[in-house]
């Protein structure tokens, strides 16, 4: 009697400890790494105080699904700007602009993706670009040049506004 009850426990413990790791492993599957994208700007300012030094953008990677990826996109572009509206889009690209806040006002010029999550960004193109003129700002996610693995162009699948600020998903084949 005892040797069955040494078994049902032996059991019973592996059982818990196969659904903790499995739990485990369900977790870092769920949880995809956030990329922070930052965007230096260029100013064409003498005086470089009317420009903020980059602007920084997160990706969120959605969760595996057979065939396919997909990837959110946002940034906060309330801190520099009001009145953000998406202004054109296509299936590779949406723009959005918006009027500089008064410390910006003045800010003439563009920025680019130069750092992802803090390293040196060695991309091939630069799907996401700004402009700083005549007291506006225009955010360009533009994903021409950019493919899937089996060579498909990458597509924007949903875009829009947040409170105020820029959300865009995109996506192709896996």
């Amino acid at each position: 009697m005892k040797i069955n009850s040494i078994k049902q426990l032996l059991i019973g413990t592996g059982i818990v400890l196969l659904s903790l790791f499995s739990s485990f492993s369900t977790k870092a599957q769920v949880q995809p790494h956030v990329e922070i994208i930052e965007l230096k700007v260029y100013s064409e300012n003498e005086q470089k105080q009317n420009c903020p030094d980059k602007v920084i953008f997160t990706l969120h990677p959605q969760p595996y699904r057979e065939g396919s990826f997909a990837t959110d996109g946002s940034g906060n572009l309330s801190k520099i700007a009001s009145n953000i509206q998406m202004t054109a889009s296509n299936n590779f690209s949406v723009t959005w602009v918006g009027t500089l806040k008064p410390n910006y006002i003045k800010c003439i010029a563009s920025a680019g993706i130069s750092k992802v999550d803090g390293k040196d960004y060695e991309g091939h193109t630069n799907y996401l670009r700004m402009h700083f003129v005549e007291g506006k700002v225009a955010l360009m996610l533009d994903l021409a040049g950019e493919f899937d693995p089996n060579d498909y162009p990458l597509v924007v699948l949903k875009k829009g506004l947040n409170n105020g600020n820029p959300v865009w998903t995109f996506g192709g084949t896996d």
